[in-house]
């Protein structure tokens, strides 16, 4: 059901179907979520100065654009719930007496979430895009990492650790087999004293750089998310039957992840278009 941002149960499709995607300023929908009723934000919004076909957050307004959202969002967590931002700062436009320099808006957005929003990091983790795309900058490197500003409502959480494992290199597993650790005589204590290691069965523990490439997905959405990326939050923050919720929904790929595995989902997109292509796709379960 498509809907409109004038009536709202936004809950009413959840035992259904398992997913709601309504249609509206995200910001003034928020209000009609139930407190504690999300264990898990997660969503990707307009990234600063990117002119994109749905929206366009200036650098020098983005804080006071994207701070409602996260703000109104806190009370309708769980206590034990989590929101992940996916962003990355694009340049400053060039003069002709001025470089494009990189603009600190996301590391100021990140002390924002700390300082006045009253969030708690878990971490800042990288997603490393291993097909960046081009950007013609000749004053800086290509641009081939984006933020995921991964925070807690708690200051004590919970997170699936086992449900984010990575295979162990073979390298490692060699190493594992065939080699005692021993203290290092120059006293750092990563080993304290003599062990072998043991492989865990599940895989080595996650690192907080997420290596993969950008999704190749051909759909009139301008920044179509892969499917890895949200997983990776379902997966560790919430078990089956939590509630996901992305504010930013765009083309459903947060949708169709939450549904995958099993849990409930809620979308806000303030674009009709994308709204109705979100629905089509989480309902077919559509990769994207």
């Amino acid at each position: 059901m498509l809907h409109q941002n004038t009536t709202i149960n936004i809950y009413e499709d959840l035992d259904s179907r398992n997913f709601s995607v309504t249609h509206g300023d995200g910001v003034k929908l928020i209000k009609h979520l139930k407190d504690k009723s999300i264990k898990l934000v997660y969503g990707s919004p307009p990234y600063p100065n990117a002119k994109r076909n749905y929206r366009t957050w200036k650098i020098e307004n983005y804080i006071k654009e994207i701070s409602p959202f996260i703000k109104f969002l806190i009370p309708k967590l769980t206590d034990d719930g989590f929101i992940v931002i996916n962003v990355k700062s694009n340049r400053v436009q060039g003069t002709k007496t001025t470089s494009s320099e990189r603009s600190l808006v996301i590391e100021e957005l990140m002390i924002h979430m700390k300082k006045v929003l009253k969030l708690y990091c878990v971490d800042i983790e990288i997603w490393a895009k291993t097909n960046p795309v081009p950007t013609g900058v000749r004053v800086a490197t290509i641009d081939a990492y984006e933020y995921n500003l991964w925070f807690s409502k708690s200051s004590k959480w919970v997170i699936n650790i086992d449900q984010i494992r990575r295979p162990y290199k073979e390298s490692s597993i060699k190493s594992y087999e065939n080699v005692i650790y021993k203290p290092r005589q120059n006293k750092l204590q990563y080993v304290t004293k003599e062990k072998k290691i043991f492989p865990n069965p599940l895989g080595a523990l996650p690192i907080n750089v997420i290596s993969g490439a950008v999704s190749g997905k051909v759909v009139n959405h301008q920044a179509v998310q892969p499917n890895y990326l949200p997983e990776r939050y379902i997966r560790a923050c919430t078990q089956e039957g939590d509630i996901v919720l992305d504010p930013w929904t765009g083309s459903g790929t947060t949708g169709v992840v939450a549904l995958n595995n099993n849990r409930k989902f809620i979308g806000f997109e303030i674009s009709e278009e994308f709204c109705q292509m979100s629905i089509h796709n989480i309902s077919n379960r559509n990769p994207v």
